[in-house]
């Protein structure tokens, strides 16, 4: 392996490891696992999805996301109905309080990463972005379109994260973003 490849292999474990810290600790997801966080999104970027195909964006076996699915189904946030055109087929949505419990985390996702990208020197954020876009087409990743952060534009609608308070503060806006319920 060259000292290129050790150093990229290097580099991208430091990488990940600090993005996974960053969702586990001051993003994810109140009583969800960032998994479950991830079935929310997937779920919402294509309205209604079947099991299979579910597992197969999410790249995990059914099992795991039959699982999941239950348990997100229990708090909620998403309903399990068989397909009008084939019983066979079981689809899967969003419920309202899902996806507005979905609207919450995502915000609290964009201000986490605004906050890292704000230490990134202005003359080298464009150099970072398209770096990191070029190692997300590298892994295969397709870009996504995702709505706006806080559908309520007005100032402090999406207002900072307090980590040491990070649970209370997800509650208390699940609670208030009832927008689809």
């Amino acid at each position: 392996m060259s000292q290129q490849a050790k150093l990229f292999s290097s580099l991208a474990l430091r990488v990940a490891r600090g993005i996974s810290r960053l969702e586990r600790d001051q993003i994810c997801c109140g009583t969800l696992t960032l998994q479950q966080f991830q079935t929310l999104s997937a779920i919402d970027e294509v309205d209604t999805i079947t099991t299979s195909a579910l597992a197969a964006a999410l790249r995990i076996d059914l099992s795991t996301i039959s699982r999941n699915l239950s348990l997100l189904e229990r708090q909620g946030l998403l309903k399990r109905f068989r397909d009008p055109s084939d019983a066979r087929v079981v689809s899967i949505s969003l419920t309202n309080a899902g996806a507005a419990a979905l609207r919450n985390l995502r915000c609290d996702e964009r201000l986490v990463y605004a906050e890292v990208l704000a230490r990134i020197p202005k003359e080298q954020r464009g150099a970072v972005m398209e770096a990191l876009e070029t190692l997300a087409y590298a892994l295969g990743e397709v870009p996504e379109s995702e709505p706006a952060c806080c559908p309520d534009s007005s100032p402090g609608a999406c207002a900072p994260i307090k980590s040491s308070n990070k649970n209370n503060t997800k509650n208390n806006k699940n609670q208030k973003d009832r927008r689809r319920a």
